[in-house]
């Protein structure tokens, strides 16, 4: 199947967009072969949300089209390979895909955030970067239900994995082990309300951007980008899917901490998560993830 538009390309001032702001629409990326697939598979993969903290979604799925050919072919195609090593200026490791679907007035999505599950299990200083797009169109001035996003040159997510992420599970842990009362309630409050307290999302809704999206459009931005959904308004399109495919940085080292971290909700509150990726992704604080057990069978198909 060919995945990849034949006739894409980016530009050099796309380059400079991308590292200027941390983000870039990528118009016409996908075949409309591949977006028939994946519409015609979706709907069979995505699941009810098995925990509170996914519960904004109507359905959603993480480690989602597991060695999946079609996968592999947008891995493989020289374009999508030229686009993204001129854009991120670096060699990528594909860790990951997901799902999730918003329901037409009903469902809210994540609030402001940054992907703290998907890249929270690497070091805070190695890059990462997430591919997105829906799999219906989206159009901002009908029925919307796409996502917005802040460009890193106003308000950059950095702080958030430098600082308040590990203060967050520093407390947490200092909380448990000394037998003092928290909650889940604690955990997802902490977790949001940084990126949510009035003050930071009056700043972060005006300079948020919201794109349009065809089919075969997507958006590419780093993980210091802080993004939330947008709702799905009433309109024709009765739920919104959409795919994400998470990539690091070829050498980016496992942070065993912070992999642990993440299992404080599950360990202390019987809270599901979506994903064990973090657990099994590296053994050792250090270890690359590109030499993790996970990939030994489809490495070469997995990096760029």
């Amino acid at each position: 199947m060919n995945t990849i538009s034949s006739n894409f390309k980016v530009s050099e001032k796309d380059v400079r967009d991308f590292n200027e702001k941390g983000f870039l629409l990528l118009k016409g990326l996908f075949s409309k072969e591949l977006i028939e697939y994946l519409q015609n598979k979706i709907s069979q993969e995505l699941q009810v949300p098995s925990d509170r903290y996914q519960s904004g979604f109507n359905r959603v799925k993480y480690d989602i089209f597991e060695k999946d050919e079609n996968v592999y072919n947008i891995l493989g195609d020289e374009t999508f390979k030229s686009t993204m090593r001129q854009l991120t200026k670096r060699s990528l490791l594909f860790t990951q895909a997901l799902a999730f679907e918003l329901k037409r007035n009903e469902s809210k999505g994540f609030p402001w955030h940054i992907g703290t599950q998907s890249f929270g299990f690497q070091r805070s200083e190695d890059f990462g970067c997430t591919l997105w797009f829906p799999l219906v169109p989206i159009d901002v001035t009908q029925q919307r239900g796409g996502m917005s996003y802040v460009p890193t040159n106003r308000v950059s997510g950095k702080f958030m994995y430098d600082s308040v992420d590990p203060s967050v599970f520093n407390y947490l842990n200092e909380k448990i082990s000394s037998n003092q009362e928290t909650s889940i309630e604690d955990y997802m409050l902490l977790r949001d309300g940084p990126l949510n307290d009035p003050g930071m999302k009056k700043l972060l809704d005006y300079y948020g951007v919201e794109d349009s999206f065809e089919l075969g459009d997507a958006l590419i931005f780093d993980k210091y980008v802080i993004h939330k959904s947008v709702k799905l308004n009433e309109g024709e399109i009765e739920s919104r899917p959409a795919l994400a495919l998470r990539f690091t940085d070829v050498n980016a080292q496992y942070d065993k901490q912070r992999a642990q971290n993440l299992e404080i909700p599950r360990k202390h509150w019987n809270y599901a998560g979506p994903t064990s990726l973090h657990l099994i992704i590296g053994k050792e604080d250090g270890d690359l993830m590109k030499d993790s057990s996970l990939f030994q069978d489809d490495l070469n198909k997995r990096i760029i």
